[in-house]
């Protein structure tokens, strides 16, 4: 084995985390590097270290297999582990319930009953590892990370997020020479920000340690200049370092007597090869033919091969197998591995196959399959149908292979691995036109295209449902099967929603054009999802329509099923169309008839448009509870990243309206965890940017309004008006009013639903906020549009009538009296403060102490005051916080016993009386020439005083700080 040098940084940082995950404080480490740098050698380095100081050390490792559909490959692997020790009696003692998980192993399931949903497979696997970290500190080591399957990936995401305390410590190693769209790179990235998670990345070893490692490899070789020669060529990857020397070794002979270092070193030097793929198949064209032929062999098979299946594909009799594989094993190109063979490293198993003629890799892959066939024991039960697969695609058997990819698909179907089904379903139709029509199966390849589309939709992977789509349609014939292509047609327009894209509509209508041809429940299928699309993009009496014909459609055939997700659509659609009370009715029938059928995805869906419901009438509360229940469902049925992601998005939204804005932080974090794509993801995105600016967290808006654009694939649209109140917001914080103003007048003239109505109450307060400074034309305009949206609206929900109350006092820019104000803004304060929305009502109370203020009421504007900066400071909501404080201080109030009420807003912010002085004439619209004439001054001097007060202020331009004036009430008249 290769000698282990240096690596005390990573040594260190797993030794600390295992001190930490000892003391109960679950951690875990991700050991990354190039490849040659060691991370496996590292892992079995570990391993002894972790097992000698009595921790539990599982190993498994991901291969290349896993992602072409061999769902949760290392964690069966693991399984078999702990099957062997401490034993099954012992697993179902420590944790009641581990049969459901221990069903992974088709050994220990004869009966083939389907193993748990993958959550309850996750939270099981989960619960062993504390049970065993329980009874003794336990490791969990994973190598190569880079070929883990998404469902793999899935289940580190809840095992690195520990909701207690346990003595469980998580080491994976991974590659970081991976493609900008490889899977793992934002899984990984997202693991950065994680306080648990350790990070060691593998530099290239030191000069020094290049040298130890020399001199390991062949004490003989131990040469000082050999060493300079080997660190500079290998770059310090101590791979390449050991192959050098050793290619070195092999070629030379090195004593003492017969040449001196820089002889040796010298004619050393001459002999190394030139090509790293030479470098990494010498020591393997070293070998006997027959040896060479048995690694040849092994390559085709993986990174690791079992032994009987090696076996059995050479076609060595034992002796003589076992005589290769030891030559091979003393040349480390082969080790030992469990019952079977690994390569000492995957780039030298890279190089060997690269080696092969095309007809050599055919011919080894089709010994695989034939052996697989002749004795499917020779690989664990769930590795059989795809190994066959792999092996039979690589044979240039399509029948075989088309089969095999079928039945993993399958597999991949009953552990809820819905990527991996997608997968094998590709692959399967990349083969279906190279095999003979007698053995294709018989449901046909527009079948394996449906159901690959809905496994990618459920995956949450859109584009790959899309592609799809679009490819069966190209091959339905709308005249023999009109309805199988309304159906994919209305699949099509749901995706292309998903994905922000022109032609969900054109989609829908096509899908119509062909109902006269459907009837029975092939038209109640096309009509409840074409139902969804024609209420998302606008038009919710025909959603209505669409949706109760599905319904009772499927209530005549007997499709409880298909009749519950109708309802649920057309609750949804009246809740559209305002009908709250009736849609919350409905709703209710649609979750219990999806009760009944032990639909949990019917379940899902119906709490989320009940949370939805409840939301629009500014019942938060009972929305929470309704989207925890879906939550919990979407989670059992494995579709946390599409329907699961909804769902914590509407409850964010109720956390965050009732002030709990780290509770809804946490949630939309832990939901944008599983990478959800399109409307999931725009949802999160924007709800984190929207608290962010409320919390005065600018770089964190930019960023997550940023993320929410790259899902959106373009510029806000009006379906999405949080994106434009966000772009909106912070292009006023650029010191762009006009662009800001574009931006709402534009969302706000197609504004048409309710739930435009928070985008009009931050256009009103950016109207406000900008009449100082915007250009008048857009000004005007975006008033315009404001007050014609605000009338066009309805207010329909005490929420949404309190909405148009705030919006309305936000416009009177000249109320009837001081009293008259007085009055509008605390009613306004007062709704929100009923629909138990803290931050609308502090931002209400603000207003109302400014309309005190301006009334000569000087105690109830302080009282006024004092319980708005309350409520802004429980929040965190800084930019309130400041603006009460600021407010407060210019008109000598005190907020508090350890307010100095005597300095007021311009000595607080520290500016000269020069600056001030400027500062009041910008706020006036001056330009800098303009102030100059005035104060006598050169526009140059201005611009220096300008800056100045940039800075002090904390704003980004002229026009900003010309709004905080005015805001702030820094002048008098300002």
């Amino acid at each position: 084995m290769t000698a282990f040098v240096g690596r005390h940084a990573a040594l260190e940082s797993v030794g600390k985390a295992a001190r930490d995950a000892r003391a109960g404080e679950p951690r875990a480490v991700v050991v990354s590097g190039l490849p040659g740098m060691g991370k496996t050698r590292l892992l079995e380095r570990l391993e002894a270290d972790l097992g000698r100081s009595g921790f539990r050390v599982l190993r498994g490792a991901c291969v290349e297999l896993g992602v072409e559909g061999l769902p949760l490959a290392p964690i069966t692997a693991v399984l078999r582990q702990l099957v062997d020790d401490p034993g099954p009696r012992e697993l179902q003692a420590l944790l009641p319930g581990v049969d459901g998980l221990l069903r992974l192993l088709p050994e220990l399931n004869p009966g083939e009953r389907p193993p748990e949903s993958q959550a309850r497979l996750f939270d099981l696997f989960a619960a062993l590892l504390r049970r065993l970290g329980g009874a003794r500190p336990t490791a969990l080591l994973i190598d190569d990370l880079q070929w883990a399957d998404r469902s793999t990936r899935d289940l580190l995401e809840v095992l690195v997020r520990p909701a207690r305390p346990a003595s469980t410590l998580l080491v994976v190693t991974s590659r970081t020479d991976l493609d900008r769209r490889h899977p793992v790179r934002p899984f990984l990235a997202r693991w950065a920000r994680l306080d648990q998670v350790r990070h060691a990345r593998l530099e290239p070893l030191s000069r020094a340690e290049i040298a130890e490692l020399v001199a390991a490899a062949n004490p003989a070789f131990a040469d000082q200049v050999l060493a300079d020669q080997v660190y500079r060529r290998s770059g310090g990857n101590p791979l390449y370092a050991v192959e050098l020397a050793e290619a070195g070794a092999r070629t030379v002979t090195w004593t003492g007597a017969e040449a001196g270092a820089g002889a040796g070193a010298g004619a050393g030097a001459e002999t190394l090869p030139e090509s790293l793929r030479d470098l990494l198949l010498a020591r393997v064209r070293g070998l006997p033919p027959q040896v060479r032929q048995l690694v040849e062999v092994a390559a085709a098979g993986g990174r690791s091969v079992p032994h009987g299946l090696l076996a059995a594909a050479s076609g060595l009799d034992a002796g003589a197998l076992l005589e290769a594989l030891r030559a091979a094993t003393e040349a480390r190109v082969l080790t030992a591995d469990g019952d079977g063979y690994a390569f000492q490293h995957g780039l030298v198993l890279e190089a060997v196959v690269d080696e092969l003629l095309p007809a050599e890799r055919v011919g080894l892959h089709r010994a695989y399959a034939e052996a697989l066939r002749a004795d499917p024991g020779l690989v664990p039960p769930d590795r059989h149908a795809a190994e066959l697969a792999f092996h039979w695609n690589g044979a240039g058997a399509p029948a075989e292979a088309l089969a095999a990819s079928l039945r993993a698909a399958e597999v991949a179907e009953r552990l809820s691995a819905h990527a991996e089904q997608a997968q094998l379903l590709e692959r399967a139709l990349e083969l279906w036109h190279r095999v003979p029509e007698a053995e294709r199966p018989a449901a046909g390849r527009l079948a394996l295209f449906e159901t690959a589309a809905t496994a990618a939709v459920w995956a949450g992977e859109p584009l790959q449902a899309l592609d799809l789509i679009d490819r069966a349609l190209a091959e339905a014939d709308r005249v023999r099967e009109p309805a199988r292509v309304a159906l994919l047609l209305a699949q099509r327009g749901m995706v292309m929603h998903d994905l922000n894209r022109d032609g969900a509509v054109t989609s829908v209508d096509e899908a119509h054009a062909l109902l006269p041809q459907l009837s029975g429940l092939d038209r109640a299928r096309v009509r409840n999802l074409t139902a969804v699309v024609l209420t998302l993009r606008g038009a919710a009496g025909q959603g209505q329509d669409a949706a109760a014909e599905a319904a009772r459609l499927a209530a005549a055939h007997g499709d409880a099923a298909l009749e519950g997700n109708a309802r649920t659509t057309l609750g949804w659609a009246l809740n559209v169309a305002g009908d709250h009370d009736e849609a919350l009715r409905v709703l209710a029938q649609g979750r219990e008839l999806a009760r009944g059928q032990d639909d949990l995805v019917g379940v899902a869906r119906a709490c989320l448009n009940i949370a939805e419901s409840r939301n629009a009438v500014g019942r938060h509360t009972a929305a929470c509870e309704a989207a925890r229940e879906g939550m919990a469902a979407a989670r059992q049925a494995g579709l946390e990243r599409t329907l699961g992601a909804l769902l914590a998005s509407s409850l964010a939204t109720a956390l965050a309206a009732t002030g709990r804005w780290d509770e809804a932080e946490a949630v939309a974090r832990s939901a944008l965890e599983r990478d959800p794509q399109g409307a999931p993801g725009v949802g999160l995105h924007l709800l984190l940017a929207s608290t962010a600016l409320s919390r005065g967290q600018w770089s964190t808006a930019r960023a997550e309004s940023a993320a929410a654009g790259a899902l959106l694939g373009g510029p806000p649209e009006a379906p999405y008006a949080q994106a434009v109140a966000v772009a909106a917001t912070l292009a006023v914080r650029d010191d762009r009013p006009d662009h800001a103003c574009e931006l709402l007048a534009g969302a706000l003239a197609a504004a048409g639903t309710p739930a435009a109505w928070p985008l009009l109450l931050t256009a009103a307060n950016i109207a406000a906020l900008l009449r100082p400074v915007a250009t008048p034309s857009w000004q005007s305009r975006l008033t315009g549009e404001l007050r014609a949206a605000r009338t066009r609206l309805p207010a329909d929900t005490p929420l949404h009538a309190q909405y148009a109350a705030h919006v309305t006092a936000e416009l009177v820019q000249a109320p009837p009296s001081k009293a008259a104000a007085v009055e509008q803004w605390a009613e306004v304060a007062a709704g929100w403060e009923r629909l138990g929305r803290p931050f609308e009502t502090a931002c209400a109370g603000l207003r109302a102490g400014e309309r005190l203020l301006a009334a000569g009421d000087r105690e109830g504007a302080a009282a006024r005051l004092r319980a708005t900066a309350e409520v802004a400071e429980r929040l965190g909501a800084a930019p309130l916080l400041e603006e009460v404080r600021v407010l407060a201080r210019n008109a000598h109030l005190p907020l508090g016993p350890d307010d100095a009420a005597t300095d007021g807003a311009l000595e607080r912010l520290g500016l000269t009386d020069r600056e001030t002085e400027v500062l009041r004439l910008v706020a006036a619209g001056r330009t800098n020439r303009q102030i100059g004439e005035q104060l006598f001054i050169s526009a140059k001097t201005v611009s220096v005083h300008v800056s100045s007060i940039l800075i002090k202020l904390g704003v980004a331009g002229r026009g900003e700080a010309a709004a905080t004036a005015h805001r702030l009430r820094l002048f008098d008249g300002a």
